[in-house]
C-alpha cells in the first residue's frame, strides 16, 4: 500500500471519527414526551429540589435546562431508588406540611419527560421568579460557635450549647437559625436545653414556627442545645451559623412537649393538640414508627419511617393539628429495638 493510500485512509477515518464524535455531543435523544422542562419539570424542581440544588448550596445546581439535562440519567436513577428527595416518611400516616416527597404524578411526570428524550420547550413558559420577602431582624441574635468542617466526609454531626438571655415577660414565638455555609448544612434542630424541641432548620425549611397565638417560655437565662448535622465539600468549610429569637407581640398560650423513648409508651395526661414531631433513633435502628392508642380502644399509626436516614434530620410540622385526648397512649416501635429512640411531640395548650 503506498504512502498516499494509507494517508488517504487516515484521513477518512479521522473524519469519521470526528463526524460521529460530534454527532454525540450535539444529537439528542428522540422526543416522545410532551412533557417540557420549562413548562412541567421546572415548577416540580422550584417546589422539591431547589432548597438544596440552588447555587452556592448543598449539591450540584439544578438551576437551569443545561444543569438538569446533563444530570438527567443521575436524576431518574435517585428517583427510580427514593434516594431523592430526601424526605423519609411514608405517605398514608400523617399528613406533613414540609412533605418533600414527590407525588406520584410528579414522579412520572419527571421519568416521562427523561426517558421522553429531555425536550426543552419554549422560554415564555419558564414561572416568573418569585420576589424574596423582605426580612426582619430577630430581637435577640446569638453566635453559634465556629465548626470546622473537614472536607468529603459524608455525615458530621456536632451539638453546641450557647447561653441565652432573654426578656423573661416575653415568651419566643419562632427560633430562626441563619446558616454560615450552605454548601455543607444539612439541618439544625434546636432545644430548650434538653427539655424540648423549639426549632428546626432545614434546606426546605428555613423555619418552625408554632401556629399563632402560641409561644415557648423559657427561663430568663437559659441554654440553647443546637444538633447540625453537615456534608464535607471538596475542601475544608468553616460554618458560622447564627440563631436569632422573635419574641411574641401579643399574648400567647405556651407549648408543652410529649415524649416518647425506647419502648416504653407514654400516657397522654390531658387533652393535647399535636402540632410537631421530631423523631430521632441512634445507630441501630432502621425504622420508626410512632402509633396512638385513643380510651375508646382505636388506634392510629402517626408517624411511619420505613428507612431512617440520619443524616437527614426531620421536624415534622402536622398538615393540621391532630387532637389527643386525655388517656391516649403513644407507643413508639424501632426495628431492630434501640433505646435511644425517640419521638418527641410538641402540644398546643
Amino acid at each position: 500500500m503506498t504512502v498516499r493510500r494509507q494517508a488517504a485512509i487516515l484521513a477518512f477515518t479521522l473524519a469519521v471519527a470526528v463526524v460521529t464524535t460530534t454527532q454525540r455531543v450535539r444529537s439528542d435523544d428522540p422526543v416522545s414526551s410532551s412533557v417540557r422542562f420549562t413548562r412541567e419539570i421546572v415548577r416540580i424542581l422550584d417546589r422539591k429540589c431547589q432548597p438544596c440544588h440552588g447555587n452556592d448550596s448543598l449539591s450540584m445546581p439544578l438551576v437551569n435546562y443545561r444543569d438538569v439535562r446533563s444530570w438527567g440519567r443521575g436524576i431518574r436513577e435517585e428517583i427510580v431508588e427514593q434516594r431523592m428527595p430526601p424526605w423519609t416518611v411514608a405517605r398514608g400516616y400523617g399528613r406533613f406540611r414540609n412533605d418533600l416527597s414527590l407525588s406520584a404524578r410528579e414522579t412520572m411526570t419527571i421519568l416521562s419527560w427523561i426517558d421522553g428524550g429531555m425536550a426543552r420547550g419554549d422560554d415564555r413558559d419558564l414561572p416568573v421568579a418569585p420576589s424574596a420577602p423582605a426580612a426582619i431582624a430577630p430581637d435577640v441574635r446569638v453566635a453559634l460557635p465556629p465548626q470546622h468542617i473537614p472536607a468529603l466526609e459524608d455525615h458530621i454531626l456536632r451539638r453546641v450549647s450557647v447561653p441565652l438571655e432573654i426578656d423573661p415577660v416575653r415568651p419566643i414565638a419562632r427560633v430562626v437559625l441563619t446558616p454560615g455555609a450552605r454548601q455543607v448544612l444539612r439541618g439544625a434542630l434546636i432545644f430548650d436545653g434538653d427539655v424540648r424541641w423549639i426549632g428546626a432548620w432545614l434546606p426546605w425549611q428555613r423555619e418552625t414556627a408554632p401556629p399563632a397565638a402560641h409561644a415557648f417560655k423559657v427561663p430568663r437565662t437559659a441554654r440553647l442545645t443546637v444538633e447540625l448535622h453537615y456534608r464535607g465539600a471538596e475542601r475544608d468549610v468553616i460554618d458560622e451559623s447564627s440563631i436569632g429569637i422573635y419574641y411574641s407581640r401579643e399574648p400567647a398560650r405556651p407549648i408543652d412537649e410529649l415524649s416518647v423513648q425506647g419502648s416504653t409508651p407514654a400516657r397522654v395526661p390531658r387533652d393535647a393538640t399535636v402540632w410537631a414531631i421530631v423523631p430521632s433513633a441512634g445507630d441501630v435502628a432502621r425504622s420508626l414508627e410512632l402509633t396512638a392508642r385513643r380510651p375508646d380502644g382505636s388506634v392510629e399509626v402517626l408517624l411511619w419511617i420505613p428507612r431512617i436516614h440520619r443524616e437527614w434530620p426531620q421536624a415534622l410540622v402536622l398538615d393540621a393539628p391532630l387532637a389527643l385526648p386525655a388517656g391516649t397512649s403513644l407507643s413508639l416501635v424501632t426495628h431492630p429495638a434501640d433505646p435511644s429512640g425517640r419521638a418527641r411531640l410538641s402540644v398546643l395548650r
